[in-house]
């Protein structure tokens, strides 16, 4: 195989190795996990993530401000906790409290056909706490 062959062999394979690289940047997770939160969560916990969304008017208090959990935990962002928490594979304090549990709904606002079979995706549910993370104050 001539040099030339090679060389745009190489240069074929950096730019496709580029653009699959381009598309798993922090940012992107980021942005796809604000839509995400639009979608599924500020209706309750409201568009800046501190609580009182529309939809919690009927709940018998605001839902919980999402952007005080690093501080409410010195410092530290709870992830593990947070994701347990919302996939509902922790017990909650009050079984009827109004918190859905996305592990057995999915995301019915980011797939309202039922993408993905009603199954939150590990990648948008990833997404979805990055961007959680990066609301901290």
């Amino acid at each position: 195989m001539s040099p030339q062959i090679i060389a745009s062999l190489c240069a074929v394979v950096l730019c496709l190795s580029a653009c699959a690289a381009t598309s798993n940047r922090p940012e992107d997770a980021s942005k796809r996990g604000r839509l995400i939160y639009a979608k599924e969560c500020a209706q309750c916990h409201g568009l800046a993530g501190e609580g009182g969304g529309p939809a919690s008017l009927g709940l018998g208090g605001p839902a919980p401000d999402l952007v005080g959990l690093s501080q409410r935990n010195d410092g530290f962002f709870p992830r593990e906790f947070v994701s347990r928490f919302v996939m509902g594979s922790l017990e909650k304090d009050d079984p009827d409290a109004a918190m859905p549990e996305f592990a057995k709904q999915g995301l019915r606002h980011v797939y309202p056909d039922g993408g993905a079979d009603g199954e939150v995706l590990e990648a948008d549910f990833e997404a979805l706490l990055d961007y959680l993370a990066s609301i901290q104050n």
